[in-house]
Formats: structure tokens, sequence, C-alpha cells
């Protein structure tokens, strides 16, 4: 133990001030993403604090990084990089056509991160596996605790959530409860790789990572927030056809067979779950009649029909990101003679629908150089994260959020480190 402690000790007191900083605003961000918008917002700050500094040779303070030319340019030949930075320069230049420069100054600050982080992974990625699982644990256990408190908050108002999920209310979270739900999927599916693959762990972790595992899987259930649900479903398929290629049929079948189950169990012991599908089936019975206003799901497709409207007056660049709102209620008011509108909830129509041809393909391109590549589905774990967040944009805007952004930007940055330190 004591020979344990002196390593890490002297692991610690080896670093300079840019890792310490690097590994602060990783931090910020495990901790806050499932509750804390502020903390997040001040990740992103400490870390975009980097991009002027490089690291000393011999010395704990950094200086002046005088490589920028050099580093810009190597950086310019990643194509995942430069096509984060595509996007946010696609949303940024179609503010030149928006009459309204207030969210354009918004949505334009709000992802700043597919500018900023890009400089910092690229130059600052100090990526150790010590501190890559010491970020996934603090990002587990704070989910874990903020779980404990709306399960407890769902339990001492059992019937009054009930009936809000039956007239289609969500769960009260921190944050949005489509973007927790995620974090939740994102959580079962990183305790799931904690059992098969132990981590070089002790294997009492094994165990807590299949309890774990159980746990997160059934909370969801509980939250029942489809789009979290769907994702975490299709990231399980994903990891056990990615990451079990040689484990024996028998395992996957196992595997299947057990979580079918606690889906069962899920549906007949929790009535929040019940409740959530007796609505979607209502919904589906009212869209027959010819109703959809003050219908969630319903709203959600029609928004999304709402969004092809505008891309058909408007394919080449776009309404303009700072014109969304105003753009969304014309659409609106022309073709269901509504005041009431939702934007589209679908992020690759609201890409194009806002900031044209140039922001759907950068996005396509972000995709491609991601979650397509091969050596990306050699990792489980990675792509089945990858996975919960690209299902997400079919029925939502998830990078129109500033949780969902900066969870996206997170997440694929952290992926990109890692791999890049793999094949180094």
């Amino acid at each position: 133990m004591r020979s344990l402690m002196s390593n890490w000790k002297e692991n610690l007191g080896s670093w300079h001030l840019l890792q310490w900083a690097f590994a602060l605003g990783l931090v910020l961000v495990a901790t806050g993403i499932s509750w804390s918008v502020f903390l997040v917002s001040n990740s992103v700050i400490v870390l975009s604090l980097l991009i002027p500094f490089m690291c000393s040779k011999n010395g704990f303070i950094p200086k002046i990084n005088v490589l920028w030319k050099q580093d810009f340019g190597e950086m310019l030949q990643e194509p995942l990089l430069l096509s984060m930075m595509l996007f946010w320069a696609t949303q940024f230049i179609s503010g030149y056509w928006s009459d309204l420069p207030k969210d354009w100054i918004w949505f334009s600050r709000m992802q700043l991160p597919f500018l900023l982080l890009p400089f910092v992974f690229y130059r600052h990625a100090y990526l150790t596996s010590k501190l890559l699982y010491a970020i996934l644990g603090i990002f587990i256990v704070v989910c874990f605790i903020s779980s404990l408190y709306i399960g407890f908050d769902y339990l001492q108002n059992a019937d009054f959530y009930n009936l809000q999920l039956l007239k289609g209310k969500p769960f009260v979270t921190h944050i949005s409860h489509i973007r927790y739900s995620m974090l939740i999927a994102m959580c079962a599916l990183i305790c799931l790789h904690i059992f098969f693959t132990n981590l070089n762990a002790p294997k009492i972790w094994t165990k807590v990572g299949l309890l774990l595992c159980i746990y997160f899987f059934s909370f969801n259930h509980l939250l029942s927030a489809k789009t979290g649900l769907f994702s975490m479903y299709l990231a399980i398929i994903a990891y056990m056809f990615s990451g079990l290629p040689a484990a024996r049929m028998q395992t996957k079948l196992f595997l299947m067979l057990s979580l079918l189950g606690i889906t069962f169990l899920s549906y007949y012991m929790l009535p929040s779950l019940q409740q959530k599908i007796y609505y979607t089936w209502w919904q589906i019975g009212e869209f027959s009649r010819g109703k959809w206003l003050n219908y969630s799901d319903i709203e959600r497709w029609m928004s999304i029909q709402m969004g092809l409207e505008m891309i058909k007056q408007e394919p080449f660049f776009g309404c303009g990101i700072g014109d969304l709102y105003k753009a969304t209620a014309n659409i609106y008011q022309e073709c269901l003679s509504n005041e009431n509108y939702k934007l589209p909830h679908n992020q690759f129509i609201f890409t194009w629908a806002f900031t044209g041809i140039f922001g759907f393909l950068s996005l396509l391109s972000i995709l491609y150089f991601s979650a397509l590549q091969k050596t990306w589905w050699r990792h489980p774990l990675i792509i089945s994260i990858q996975v919960i967040l690209w299902s997400s944009f079919f029925v939502e805007y998830t990078l129109g959020t500033q949780i969902g952004c900066s969870l996206y930007v997170f997440s694929t940055l952290l992926s990109w480190g890692y791999l890049r330190k793999m094949t180094a």
C-alpha cells in the first residue's frame, strides 16, 4: 500500500500546471453534466484558457505557445477536428443573413465548444488511463447520487408523477429529462463494460459493475424517457455485436434474455413506464383522428415536417440561426395556421433548416470521421456511447441545447484523444 501511495504521489508531483488544469476541466464537466449548467460552462472556460500556452521542458509553470502556427496547420490535417470547427463556422456565418442578432449571438456562444475544444484536445489532451477511469468514475458516482435523489422524490410523490406521466409530463430533473436519460444510458453502458472487461481492477469491481448496470438500466425505465430508452437499447445491441465478437453465442443470448426479462419486469413493476406507454398509444389514436396540438410526441413529428418545409424554402443557405424562432413561427402560421410551434426535433433537419446545406454536410462529416470509422468500432464502449448520442439526433435537436452540445463534444473528443493515444 505504501509503495502504491508513493508511486501515486510521485506521478502527481511530476505533473505540470497545464496537466492539472486539463484534469480540473474534465472533473468539472464529469461532476456537473448531470445537474449543473454552471459547472459545465466553467469547464469549457478552464480548458479554453490552455490554448495560448505550451509546456516548458523543465518547470511547473507553462509558457506562451510559440508554435501555434505549426500546431494549427497540423490540427487542420485531423478531419474530425476540422469538421467540428467547420460546423461551428457554418452557424456563425449564418448570422450574416439573420435579422435577429440576439439568438445568433446566444447560439454562437453556446456552441463554442465545437470551436475551442478541438484546439485544447489536440495540444493538451493529457489522457492517461488512470485519469480517464477517474473521470468516468466521478461521472458514474454523481449520476448515481442524482438518481437516488430523483428516485426518492418519485417515491414521495408517486401518485402525482404517475398522473403527470399519463398527461405526457416528464419527471422533474435538474437538466432536461431527455438529456438526463441519455446520461443514465451512458452509465449503464460504462458499467456493462466494466463487467465484461474488468479494466484490470480487483474482481469486486466486476460485481459492482454488473449491479450498477442493472440499476441504471432499471432506473432509465423509471424515468420512461423514450429517447433515453431507445438509445440505450440500440447502444447495448451495438456493444454486443462490436464488443463481443469472440464471445460465445450463449453469452450474447443470455445477455439479451436477461435484458428482456428486466424490461418486462420494469413494465409490470413500474407504474411510470405503464403510464408512458398508455399515453403513447393514446396519442397515436388522437393523431389518427387529425389531432396534434398539445400532444408531445405528435408535436415532435409535426415539428420535423415543418423543418422540411423550411428546407424547401431555403435549401442552400438556410434561414439563419439567429432567425430560428421567427422562421419556425412563420412556417407554422403559414402551413398550419397556428401560433404554437416547436423547433424541428431532428438534429439533421434542424441544422439544414437554419444553417443550410453546408452546415448539414459538416454535421455528416463529423459523423463520418467519428462513429463510422472502423477504428472506433473496435472499441465497444466508445461506439456504444456514440450510438446513444447519434440516435438522439433523429428525435431531438441535441446540439441546440447547452448540455447536449457539451455532452456530445466532450464524449467525442475524449474518445478521439484516447484512440489517438492508443495509436501513437
